[in-house]
Formats: structure tokens, sequence, C-alpha cells
């Protein structure tokens, strides 16, 4: 029973540490990343979040605008800067010191994603490169001519990636669908392919 206790309590200590190693990076993402608010403002936002909800937690910022958190655990923040732009933080764990993965992702109107590796410093590790992640298929309800005419139409490689709520060392990924008509849309939406990417202790592949 002893032993039992002593594994919940080293649990919920790691979990803790955890929590605050990604809020603490969070906190500190430096200004030419994260222009919109200041590092109060941003401690401020994390007190004021429910972590039980994936609801929005708004606050106010300069110029009248605001930015949400929508999800706060202690391996994933959502925020969104605004309207158009969001940012995913995760914390990876590595065979040493954890890093960190940043997804910023923009809609203007159809999205687009980088995935950024860092360390606890913010120094930059690595970004991932997202267009040989993505992956079409071909339904057996569309002929192999009709899927190039398809595909060879769309030039433009815009790619969508997530970091998956529940299992925060995935990264789901797909392409977007930019200057698209809405039959376009439609011939292509079938073709795109979710493809999940898994955290190995360096790299998402």
């Amino acid at each position: 029973m002893k032993n039992f206790f002593s594994i919940i309590v080293l649990a919920v200590i790691a979990i803790s540490s955890q929590a605050q190693g990604l809020q603490r990076f969070f906190v500190d993402t430096p200004d030419s990343i994260q222009p919109y608010m200041k590092k109060l403002d941003r401690e401020a936002m994390l007190l004021s979040a429910d972590p039980s909800k994936d609801t929005c937690s708004y606050m106010s910022i300069l110029y009248g605008g605001t930015v949400c958190i929508t999800h706060l655990s202690p391996e994933l923040i959502v925020f969104h800067p605004s309207k158009t732009f969001t940012q995913e933080f995760a914390i990876l764990p590595t065979d040493s010191d954890s890093l960190f993965c940043v997804v910023s992702t923009y809609k203007a109107p159809e999205g687009e994603s980088n995935v950024k590796i860092y360390d606890k410093d913010w120094s930059l590790l690595s970004t991932l490169e997202l267009t040989d992640k993505a992956k079409l298929t071909r339904p057996d309800s569309i002929s192999e001519t009709r899927f190039e005419e398809i595909v060879k139409n769309q030039e433009i490689k815009m790619v969508l990636a997530s970091i998956d709520k529940k299992n925060t060392k995935q990264l789901n990924v797909e392409y977007s669908m930019p200057l698209m008509s809405s039959d376009e849309k439609k011939a292509f939406l079938p073709l795109i392919l979710k493809t999940n990417l898994k955290w190995n202790g360096k790299t998402f592949n």
C-alpha cells in the first residue's frame, strides 16, 4: 500500500512539473513569435483559463482586440491570438530534457500550418516539412484518370496540422484546399487522407 501511494505522489509531481514547464514556456514566448500579448498578460490569461473545459477563455488586449485559450492541459495549450490565427503549444518527451512543439495555423480563409520544435530556452531545433507528410488517396468510386486530373489541377500544396488533444505525441496532418471553387473543393475533398504522425523522441514521422 505504501508503494502504491508513493507511485501516486510521484505521478502527481510529474504531471505538475510538466504543466509548469509548458505554461512557463508559453509565458516566455518571445515577442517575435507572439507579439499580441505582454508576458504578464499571458500569465494572467493562464490563471483565468478553465482547464476542465474546452471553452474559450477570453482576455482583452491592446487596441480593443481579444485573445482566447480553448484548451489548457499539462501537455497542450491551444491559443488564439486572433480569429484567423491559432498557436498550439505542446510538451514532448525525450531521453533527456523535454522539447516543445509550436504549431502555428493561419486561415485566410483556408488554413496553412507550420510546425517548429524548440528547446526550453526557445532555441529553434527544427522545422517540420509538411508537404511530404500530407497524403491523398483515390477512392474506388473515382477512376485513376479522374484522380490524376483533379490532383494535376491543384499545384499549390497547403497543409493543415494540429496536435491531437487525446494524444499529444501525435500530429494530425492533412491537405488544405486553397483558391478552389466550390466544385473543385467538392471534387478534392474525398481525396484528402488524414495522416497521423507519431513523436519518436526527436521528430514526428
